[in-house]
């Protein structure tokens, strides 16, 4: 809560130095380029969910296990990164990505999307160094560190904008901060275990060093990880077809202010799955009690964030947009829904981490993945920039909330 006004303000001016720059249809280009690297499947393969599960499992100075799974995590993250570069890159050499992006491409489309998925790749092993923060019941430092990357992304947009440079150096820095984001976390973690993580990261290609088995919690956590990606991140590139570059600035003006309320939720559920995960370790079953205590919790945090959305949202989208674009109301209260069912859900979601509950979650997903671009489309026609919102809440709702808190309550 401390550090989400260091995000939100950052996003916000960011958003609006964006606007300044290049106008409405060039934010509608830059919020599109930053956020398509993400709608590839590939999250972080799940090997978040293998460091949780290895440290738990550690007891005292044993470091062995954790040291094989960073490997293999690594190892995996690295070859994923080449992968998403030269996804980026190959489209970009034959001018493929403008006619892709419809109405939101403009000039510097080519360039922007290349050098967003370079970077992203390049983020992927670093995104190791949170989850070894989180699986040490540090996610605050986590916290801390995510949020002086929002204020140096906002620090490499005003240098951007002074220097009058191109589109491309403003999609490049929220993942040049993200980089060093990550790079942080790693050095951070790897001197809380007195283990050269970022050496162990870097080096875990050419390395010899045996790995371990991650598969049979990083394949249903990276089928989550796609199938959430699918559903959500699609929002934009359906509206660029079925709408225009004002509506795709609406809706993102509005993502811009649920990003970090989301994020602050996550954060809060984060340490739930470590903790769950040492239960389990220690054959401590946690109570059902407890869980439906969490849910109700998050469920009342979600609400009072949501009203927040609805109430705060349209005047900040406006100022965003210099009174160009509004965010309604209704695009808000969207929001502010999706946020509710988003945060009841994050108890159950940690619950369910072990093998069965992740290969039961990636099902869920997956489901909902299709149910909602099945409703997106036509919703986005028909009413525009809430109705990949509504398709979203729909969809999780049906797909993946209530069915998962069923099982949760009521497994053996």
């Amino acid at each position: 809560m401390v550090t989400l006004p260091i995000a939100a303000i950052a996003t916000l001016v960011s958003a609006r130095t964006v606007v300044d720059s290049f106008g409405v249809s060039g934010y509608a280009l830059f919020s599109l380029a930053a956020t398509l690297p993400a709608l590839l499947p590939v999250g972080d393969f799940g090997a978040g969910a293998a460091i949780v599960e290895a440290v738990a499992r550690c007891n005292g100075g044993e470091q062995e296990l954790l040291r094989r799974t960073v490997t293999s995590a690594a190892r995996t993250l690295m070859y994923a990164g080449g992968f998403v570069a030269a996804f980026g890159i190959v489209p970009a050499l034959f001018d493929a990505w403008t006619p892709l992006l419809g109405r939101a491409a403009a000039p510097g489309t080519e360039a922007s999307v290349a050098v967003a998925f370079v970077l992203f790749g390049c983020c992927l092993p670093l995104t190791l160094g949170r989850s070894l923060l989180t699986a040490l019941n540090r996610t605050h430092l986590g916290v801390l560190v995510q949020a002086a990357g929002s204020a140096f992304t906002l620090a490499l947009v005003m240098g951007a904008a002074a220097a009058h440079a191109s589109i491309v150096a403003f999609v490049a820095s929220g993942f040049l901060a993200q980089c060093s984001v990550g790079i942080v976390c790693l050095w951070w973690a790897g001197r809380i275990l007195s283990m050269p993580l970022l050496n162990l990261v870097v080096g875990s290609v050419r390395s010899r060093r045996a790995g371990t088995r991650i598969r049979h919690l990083a394949v249903p956590m990276a089928v989550i990880n796609a199938g959430s990606v699918c559903a959500y991140s699609t929002d934009r590139l359906v509206l660029s077809h079925v709408s225009d570059s004002a509506t795709v600035a609406a809706y993102s003006s509005g993502a811009q202010l649920f990003a970090p309320a989301a994020s602050l939720v996550g954060v809060a559920g984060l340490p739930l799955w470590t903790l769950f995960a040492q239960q389990r370790a220690s054959l401590e079953q946690p109570s059902r009690r407890d869980l439906v205590r969490l849910t109700v919790y998050f469920a009342v945090g979600g609400l009072i964030i949501g009203l927040g959305l609805i109430v705060l949202g349209p005047t900040t989208s406006s100022w965003i947009m210099h009174d160009r674009i509004h965010a309604s109301t209704g695009l808000m209260a969207a929001f502010a829904i999706l946020m509710f069912v988003q945060a009841a859900y994050y108890p159950v979601s940690m619950w369910l981490t072990d093998p069965a509950g992740l290969r039961f979650q990636a099902v869920r997903v997956c489901l909902m993945a299709v149910v909602n671009l099945a409703l997106s489309i036509p919703l986005a026609r028909l009413i525009g920039a809430p109705g990949p919102v509504i398709g979203s809440v729909v969809a999780f709702t049906l797909a993946v909330f209530l069915p998962s808190l069923r099982k949760s309550l009521f497994r053996t």
